[in-house]
């Protein structure tokens, strides 16, 4: 009898010792197929290093219940679409507790017509599964507690009538390691296909009903239990509204776009989640969660790229159909490194086109930036450029960027007389032999133009409506001619003097 007792002790610290410590995060999206059909995704992520377990085998068992009645509508089996290791190969040169995370992507397919699915408040769907990573400082006893990853879909809609929306969905996972003592701006938007607003929360993550104690087979899942769910306990010195990452500043979330922040000071691993909501004509229609773990490792000095306008860019203009060009040299302290870059604008169809190039040098380079504009440009209008620089460092790129704008200067703005010579000399000898608007002026965007010159006696001598023209005097005698333009309504007057 002793030894069936020591035999059932020990199979059951192997148990837990075979689910314990791999959940790294994860979280649910769903998307609109048509015919009320609904592709319910969950993206699962976990510790793949020497002492980790598998995936859960099989499919995930995940429940929908009604929002508020917590009452169970149905069960869904989702199975496994694809299987991905998450790439650490830039790390080698630092020492980091986490060296691998995999992530798996399951899904099924849920009909839903209104005539079954009405609920007013919409429906939740959870999926708990024990344990977490046991190296997450941030969490008390986070090797004995689960997760519960966790979304709402709020249809709002009556008998026979169809909601057609996806709901927002985050991109890939945003960092694996962060450098301590380093300030991090880190893209953890959601894409929203159907243009609805999203607010993004910093929460505390959810432990749910999973744990240690309490597992009913050796997958570490629960079967669907209703909400709702605990959050998880924080350890000591730490909380949601206090300390998540031991930063300074502490990390926090822009609400609007999702941009993570924070200058974490400490050597350790972390959890943190962040909500996304969705809403549209100001109702809520979804929610989606997102549990990350962020391991913060000491790493060697790095330095950013630096971008210098060599060009007085913040004191330029754009004008109509014109090519305006601009220098900068690009270079990294860590001369190893190589430097990509990229340029961007807010308002391309500004632009007829525009160049690019960079010089051979891999670190410094050389960089011109030429932009083309078009005629369709309107007073008011502004081009915000963006140059982005980013190199190879160790354990990640580092970036930076250039911004910069150049307001546009309509032809009623234009000083079209400030470059106009006042003297000509028209005597064949191959220097001013021709009065006209120099520079770019003959390929400018004037739709009305005309030009009249007279002698000092009122008489008309010279007229032309091509804003290209070139006047060679006609063999006319010195003197003062005064000349009038009309260029889309405007007029001008200015002099030239003939000499030979």
């Amino acid at each position: 009898m002793v030894k069936k007792i020591k035999l059932f002790i020990f199979c059951m610290l192997m148990l837990q010792s075979l689910v314990a410590s791999h959940i790294v995060g994860g979280g649910f999206s769903y998307r609109y197929l048509g015919n009320n059909q609904y592709q319910i995704k969950l993206a699962y992520y976990k510790d793949c290093g020497p002492s980790s377990i598998g995936f859960p085998p099989g499919s995930l068992k995940v429940g929908v219940f009604e929002i508020g009645t917590h009452q169970l509508k149905t069960v869904l089996q989702l199975a496994v679409d694809s299987t991905t290791t998450l790439d650490f190969s830039q790390a080698a040169c630092v020492t980091s507790p986490v060296n691998c995370v995999q992530q798996r992507n399951y899904s099924a397919i849920l009909t839903m017509p209104a005539s079954e699915y009405n609920h007013p408040a919409g429906y939740y769907f959870v999926y708990e599964q024990c344990c977490r990573n046991a190296l997450a400082q941030n969490v008390a006893n986070p090797q004995d507690i689960g997760s519960a990853y966790y979304m709402e879909l709020r249809p709002n809609f009556t008998i026979n009538q169809t909601f057609e929306n996806s709901s927002p969905e985050f991109k890939n996972y945003p960092a694996l390691l962060l450098c301590a003592f380093e300030n991090y701006e880190l893209d953890f938007a959601a894409t929203e296909p159907d243009g609805d607003s999203l607010v993004y929360t910093l929460i505390d993550p959810l432990k749910g009903h999973a744990n240690a104690n309490s597992l009913t087979n050796q997958t570490g899942q629960v079967d669907p239990i209703p909400g709702p769910y605990d959050p998880i306990v924080w350890n000591t010195g730490y909380s949601l509204a206090g300390n998540v990452l031991d930063g300074n500043p502490d990390i926090q979330v822009d609400a609007s776009t999702g941009l993570l922040s924070v200058n974490p000071q400490k050597i350790g691993v972390y959890l943190a989640a962040i909500q996304c909501e969705e809403f549209r004509n100001g109702i809520k229609i979804s929610e989606i969660r997102r549990e990350m773990q962020i391991a913060v490792v000491q790493c060697p000095n790095r330095f950013a790229p630096e971008i210098i306008c060599l060009s007085n860019c913040t004191q330029q203009q754009l004008q109509p159909n014109e090519i305006i060009c601009f220098e900068f040299l690009v270079s990294d302290s860590n001369l190893l490194d190589s430097i990509q870059l990229q340029v961007s604008f807010n308002k391309n169809q500004l632009l007829k086109n525009y160049t690019f190039s960079k010089s051979e040098t891999t670190n410094p380079a050389s960089v011109k930036l030429c932009l083309e504009t078009n005629c369709n440009l309107k007073k008011g209008d502004t081009l915000f450029v963006r140059m982005l620089a980013q190199d190879n460092a160790c354990p990640y790129p580092l970036k930076s960027n250039y911004e910069f704008k150049l307001p546009y200067v309509s032809l009623s703005d234009i000083d079209l007389l400030k470059n106009i010579p006042n003297v000509f000399t028209p005597n064949e000898d191959g220097f001013n032999d021709f009065y006209f608007i120099p520079g770019d002026f003959a390929n400018s965007c004037a739709e009305k133009f005309a030009v009249q010159i007279y002698n000092r006696w009122g008489k008309m001598v010279y007229q032309s409506n091509n804003v290209g023209f070139k006047w060679n005097g006609d063999n006319l005698p010195v003197g003062l001619y005064f000349v009038y333009f009309d260029i889309n309504g405007r007029n001008l007057t200015t002099n030239i003097s003939l000499l030979r």
